[in-house]
């Protein structure tokens, strides 16, 4: 039994989108949702069972659908000017600045109301659980859908998703706010209802995530390395590329790919890079001491001992990784250099393959990199890490 949980965001709610793709794909029921904010209009229609209908209206979302506002508020937005939407604008919506001043979201409820099936969600069989934050008697609403009053479910959740520059409407007499400013990736509301395994998609953006106790819990995070974009950003283009970056992240996560910035299938093979690295080509060895500047040790015990060591470095890797994550993060941002293709799941012989091809394209420069490397004492001061890197690349592969 899996519990999923949608982090806060706003216009980064597109990710989820994706994400949850690749949770469908990889064939994983979920019985129970919690989200906040965005994560909870996206959790209602996954609950009643109209992903498709969301995967519609994220890809084609545009700001008409979100915000009824003047090209002077747009313009607005999209320069980044109410980009503050964090600690600042959360202060000033608490003193009820915004609480009457704010962005209208007239489209966003009206298409709520449209989509929304409240029946469906109380009838699915699943838990459904949702954050958000009553301005009226300064505390928190943590609340599940059986403690929904009936026919109120659209206004609890635009009231998880007031964001301080909406205008906020009266619940039962009472205003809420957005609930990223209490709990924005709620995991604890289906750890109370007794979930052990919980996939966590992560927005990154601005509010509180309340620390859990995940002891006995198997948890899984899907997590974007890229930037999503402002939490207003509701761009098309925008959306749509969150929604195949969180499709393919999730996919990352379930079927445990590696790399950092592409999705590469794990060699399998434990000794494969060890039999590489013992059986590598004595020249190029001295060609690699002689970028690094090693001198006085035996080829093999230099690779082994200072050549990767200090390959790692440059890549940033991790000290605990082992050789296959330094040599698929070589592969990794050698791809990126070279920019090939990063949608696709990659075998590691692959993506090698393709490396090889834009590397030998470089073989017949005039002066090679290395020349010039060779000349200079300190490696670092005169050369960048990606020129490091490809000559690295160019020398082992």
């Amino acid at each position: 039994m899996y519990g999923l949980v949608l982090e806060g965001g706003g216009a980064k709610g597109a990710y989820h989108i994706g994400a949850y793709k690749a949770i469908m794909e990889e064939g994983i029921e979920i019985k129970g949702i919690a989200g906040t904010s965005v994560g909870a209009l996206n959790g209602a229609m996954i609950v009643q069972g109209d992903f498709e209908k969301a995967y519609e209206i994220w890809h084609n979302i545009s700001y008409s659908k979100v915000i009824n506002a003047s090209e002077e508020e747009l313009k607005r937005i999209k320069s980044g000017k109410l980009s503050k939407e964090d600690i600042l604008l959360l202060v000033d919506s608490i003193k009820g600045f915004f609480v009457d001043k704010g962005l209208d979201i007239t489209p966003l409820k009206n298409l709520l109301m449209e989509l929304i099936d409240e029946e469906k969600i109380r009838s699915s069989g699943k838990d459904f659980g949702i954050v958000s934050v009553s301005l009226t008697d300064f505390k928190p609403l943590e609340i599940y859908i059986e403690n929904i009053p009936l026919g109120q479910l659209v206004e609890y959740l635009l009231a998880s998703a007031y964001l301080p520059v909406f205008k906020t409407e009266r619940i039962d007499g009472k205003r809420y706010i957005d609930g990223g400013i209490y709990n924005n990736l709620p995991a604890n509301l289906l750890k109370d209802k007794g979930y052990k395994n919980l996939i966590l998609v992560r927005t990154h953006a601005p509010g509180i995530v309340k620390k859990i106790d995940s002891r006995g819990l198997n948890i899984l995070t899907i997590s974007p390395k890229d930037n999503l974009g402002r939490v207003l950003d509701f761009d098309r283009e925008t959306a749509r590329y969150n929604i195949k970056l969180g499709y393919y992240d999730g996919l990352k996560v379930l079927r445990g790919l590696k790399g950092h910035h592409y999705y590469i299938e794990p060699i399998n093979d434990e000794d494969y890079i060890i039999d590489f690295l013992f059986k590598l080509d004595e020249k190029k060895v001295l060609k690699l001491k002689e970028i690094f500047k090693i001198e006085g040790m035996p080829n093999k015990r230099a690779v082994f001992e200072i050549l990767i060591p200090k390959i790692a470095t440059i890549l940033g890797v991790e000290k605990e990784s082992d050789y296959e994550d330094i040599f698929i993060l070589l592969l990794d941002r050698l791809a990126e250099i070279y920019e090939i293709e990063r949608f696709k799941i990659y075998s590691y012989h692959e993506l090698l393959n393709l490396i090889k091809q834009s590397l030998r394209s470089e073989e017949n420069e005039k002066v090679g990199i290395v020349n010039r490397i060779i000349e200079k004492v300190d490696l670092l001061s005169f050369f960048t890490k990606d020129e490091i890197i490809k000559e690295v690349g160019k020398i082992l592969f």
